[in-house]
C-alpha cells in the first residue's frame, strides 16, 4: 500500500452486518485512512459482510483476513457475569462447517431478539422486531436495541441501556466452545479466544483452562484489546508463548455504537502479534 510504513494490524472490528455502524466497505476505507495494512472483519454470528469488505480491501491493497465472532456457553465456569467470545480467522466462508456455525447462531440470535422485543413490548417500550429488522437487518443485537432506547429518551448511556436489557433475563442458546473450535477448524480457520479477561478467571486458572483448550482445538488468544490493561496483556502474551499459541490484537471497533473506540487505536503492528497475516483467498 503506497505511503504505508508502520504496517498496522486490526483483527477485531464490526460492521453493519452485525452491530457496527459502518458498512463493510466504509469500514475498509476507514482502515485505509488509518494506515491499517492487515485487517479482519469479525462480525457477530455472520459472514455476510466479508465479500464486500474483501473486495474493497483488495482494491486498496489491504491484506484482508476472513473473520467472525461467536459466543460460547459459559455454564461450565459457574455463576458470574462471564462472556466467552471466540474469534475465527482464515476460514472459507462458503464451507459446510461455516454454514453450520452461522446457521446455529443466526437461529439463536433471531429467537432471542423476538423474545426480548416481546418483553419490551409488555413493558410498554415502543420498539418492534419489524422496526429493528428494517433498520439493521435480521442480525441486529443488544447494542442496536440499546441505541434505539437511547434515541427514544429512555436511557442516556449505552451501558445503562445494555444492563437494563440484560436484566430482563432473555438469553440466547449458546454452543459449546469445543464445537465452535471444531467447526472453525473444519472450515480451514483458526479459533482464538477474544478478550480473555471477560472469562473472569484468575490468571493461573486461565492458564490451566487455555492449556486444556489447546488440546481441544484452540489456537490463540487475543492479547491486545481495549479491555486489557498493559500488565494483563503481558500475562496473556506469556501464556501464548509458553503454550505455543498465536496472539492477536484488535480494538473491537463498532463505530458510533461504541464511540469511545477508534479503529486501530491500539496502534498494534506486525511486530506486536504472532499470527499469519497473509490475506485469506476469497473465491
Amino acid at each position: 500500500m503506497e505511503g504505508i510504513s508502520l504496517y498496522k494490524v486490526e483483527l477485531h472490528c464490526h460492521s453493519t452486518a452485525s452491530d457496527g455502524s459502518l458498512r463493510p466497505k466504509e469500514l475498509v476505507n476507514l482502515a485505509y485512512k488509518n494506515r491499517i495494512k492487515h485487517l479482519s472483519l469479525t462480525d457477530h454470528d455472520t459472514v455476510a459482510g466479508l465479500k464486500e469488505a474483501g473486495e474493497e480491501a483488495e482494491r486498496l491493497g489491504i491484506n484482508f483476513i476472513t473473520g467472525i465472532e461467536v459466543t460460547a456457553d459459559t455454564s461450565f465456569l459457574g455463576e458470574g457475569k462471564r462472556q466467552f467470545h471466540i474469534l475465527g480467522y482464515h476460514f472459507n466462508p462458503d464451507s459446510p462447517a461455516m454454514r453450520e456455525l452461522t446457521d446455529f447462531f443466526q437461529s439463536s440470535r433471531k429467537k432471542r431478539n423476538r423474545e426480548l422485543l416481546a418483553r419490551l413490548e409488555e413493558l410498554s417500550y415502543p420498539i418492534t422486531y419489524e422496526e429493528m429488522v428494517k433498520r439493521h437487518g435480521e442480525n441486529f443485537g443488544k447494542p442496536n436495541i440499546a441505541k434505539r432506547l437511547i434515541e427514544l429518551g429512555y436511557f442516556k448511556e449505552r451501558e445503562e441501556a445494555i444492563d437494563f436489557l440484560s436484566s430482563l433475563g432473555v438469553k440466547r442458546e449458546k454452543m459449546d466452545y469445543r464445537e465452535v473450535f471444531r467447526l472453525i477448524r473444519e472450515a480451514g480457520g483458526i479459533p482464538v479466544i477474544a478478550h480473555p479477561i471477560t472469562l473472569k478467571l484468575p490468571v493461573r486458572e486461565l492458564y490451566c483452562f487455555v492449556k486444556r483448550a489447546k488440546e481441544e482445538g484452540l489456537e490463540g488468544l487475543e492479547y491486545l484489546h481495549y479491555r486489557h490493561c498493559a500488565p494483563y496483556s503481558r500475562e496473556i502474551r506469556e501464556i501464548c508463548r509458553e503454550l505455543s499459541l498465536y496472539y492477536t490484537a484488535g480494538s473491537d471497533f463498532h463505530g458510533d455504537n461504541k464511540p469511545c473506540i477508534k479503529l486501530g487505536f491500539l496502534n498494534a503492528t506486525e511486530k506486536d502479534v504472532n499470527f499469519p497475516l497473509t490475506a485469506t483467498r476469497l473465491s
